[in-house]
């Protein structure tokens, strides 16, 4: 199940460091990115690393707690690592791809960014949650961005199984925003700010020295 997934990448650390975030990447990156990728997905009990890119999670991705509201994680998508992540799904799915069209299934022009929501619904019927997350906001050196695209998963059922009083069981799925970054601020940090399902507001710092 999604909540399942989403705890087994948490837990894994990324495969060497992270590096400063490249807004375009160039013929040798966009290999670079796909051979990770490729190399990754041979382990298949090891999963996809994503804690060097993740802004938020909550303490046990596996327990629903009325206090962290409708979120699970969020994180961060760059270029290079989704060009990664889609070289590793080709290998795993046996659906061979070139480095180029790893980089075109990433969805990422250049001086883009994305964040990724993960989420689930505040009962177990609830199936309209992702229609109540709101616009989000990047800030970044005092410049406050609009998304230029926010995009919505399906949902699918979703398993808590250390949920305490209840059997654990939600909707799940991910809410995305991606921005285009003036030049000017790629180097730049700032906050991100949206509102979730529940009505909680998130205040996530944004460092994207961290990520390349």
């Amino acid at each position: 199940m999604r909540s399942l997934l989403l705890s087994a990448c948490l837990a894994l650390m990324a495969a060497g460091p992270a590096l400063a975030y490249i807004p375009t990447l160039n013929a040798q990156q966009i290999q670079n990115a796909y051979a990770e990728g490729q190399q990754l997905a041979q382990n298949r009990d090891s999963g996809y690393p994503l804690r060097a890119y993740t802004l938020y999670a909550v303490k046990d991705t596996l327990k629903l707690e009325a206090q962290n509201g409708a979120v699970d994680a969020v994180t961060i998508a760059t270029p290079s690592e989704r060009t990664r992540f889609e070289s590793f799904l080709s290998f795993l799915g046996e659906d061979p791809i070139t480095p180029q069209q790893a980089f075109q299934r990433a969805g990422l022009p250049p001086y883009n960014v994305a964040f990724i929501v993960f989420a689930h619904g505040m009962d177990a019927g609830d199936q309209t949650f992702l229609n109540r997350f709101s616009m989000a906001r990047l800030k970044l050196g005092g410049q406050s961005l609009r998304p230029v695209e926010t995009s919505k998963s399906g949902t699918s059922i979703s398993q808590y199984p250390r949920t305490v009083g209840e059997t654990g069981i939600r909707f799940g799925g991910t809410v995305t925003y991606r921005f285009e970054l003036p030049k000017r601020l790629i180097g730049d940090t700032g906050t991100l700010n949206f509102t979730d399902a529940s009505g909680k507001a998130y205040d996530l710092p944004v460092n994207l020295a961290l990520y390349r």
